[in-house]
């Protein structure tokens, strides 16, 4: 088997992988399973931004030297930098058909604080971005750290080529997955009570939520046992709630709307 073929095995694999895994929990690190077969990519996050409403991060997937960082970058840049990437804010708000894919290197960031915090932090060198203009904007990022080689112009293309398919899936599992269950929306949901949850903390609370116990979590996110006990003692404390009992009973009331939250602000 030719060097293209098996390139291409792999990508018709990652797709098919993609494809399967709409509306479950495996989605984020399939699409970046996706993202990485056609383009090297080592990072990504996924954002949608219906008209007039607050971004929302629908996932961040990747495992950089700090494990966090996908995550803490992803809802950074939704609070306090989309409405500076003017790139991105330009095209969706085109009236064009189908996604475009665009490019942006660290050193084209004039903001220093956007890009220590977003690119610097973990090493990330440059993005590919995969923007679907529509009433419901879809933006999905994938990001190469300086330990890699650049983009290539035959990565661009064939990100170019499957960007359609990507954005579809992407649009398929938003819709089948529900999102107060899901854990980008549930720690974004569990943040925006605004009573000092860290990232990690709120992290923590939604994967108790979902009924991980502390030592899966502690494997999942590379932490040790004390370390995971830490940040759930934390976020119960600022939470108010005494026990996992507790907790769940909070997420039903968030899940019914009886504890206003507020989603992730521009």
């Amino acid at each position: 088997m030719t060097a293209t073929a098996a390139s291409e095995q792999a990508i018709a694999g990652a797709l098919a992988e993609l494809v399967g895994a709409i509306g479950s929990t495996t989605f984020p690190s399939r699409f970046l399973g996706a993202m990485r077969a056609l383009a090297g990519v080592e990072l990504c996050s996924v954002f949608r931004c219906d008209r007039g409403q607050p971004v929302e991060l629908l996932f961040a997937e990747g495992t950089p030297p700090t494990t966090d960082f996908p995550m803490r970058a992803s809802l950074d840049y939704a609070r306090n930098y989309w409405r500076s990437d003017h790139q991105i804010t330009q095209l969706a708000r085109s009236t064009r058909a189908g996604p475009v894919v665009v490019r942006k290197r660290a050193s084209d960031i004039a903001d220093p604080a956007w890009r220590a915090a977003c690119y610097d932090r973990a090493g990330v060198a440059e993005r590919l971005s995969i923007v679907l203009p529509g009433a419901s904007i879809l933006v999905a990022n994938g990001y190469l750290t300086a330990a890699r080689a650049p983009f290539a112009t035959d990565d661009i293309l064939r990100l170019e080529t499957y960007a359609a398919l990507l954005m579809a899936a992407v649009d398929r599992h938003q819709h089948a997955a529900a999102s107060m269950f899901d854990e980008t929306a549930l720690v974004q949901s569990l943040m925006g009570l605004h009573c000092g949850l860290s990232i990690r903390e709120a992290e923590i609370s939604a994967a108790m939520i979902l009924g991980e116990t502390q030592d899966e979590i502690a494997v999942r996110t590379h932490l040790s046992h004390g370390t995971v006990v830490t940040y759930r003692r934390r976020a119960y404390g600022k939470l108010g709630v005494a026990n996992r009992r507790d907790l769940l009973r909070l997420h039903r009331r968030l899940v019914s709307g009886e504890i206003p939250s507020s989603v992730v602000a521009t």
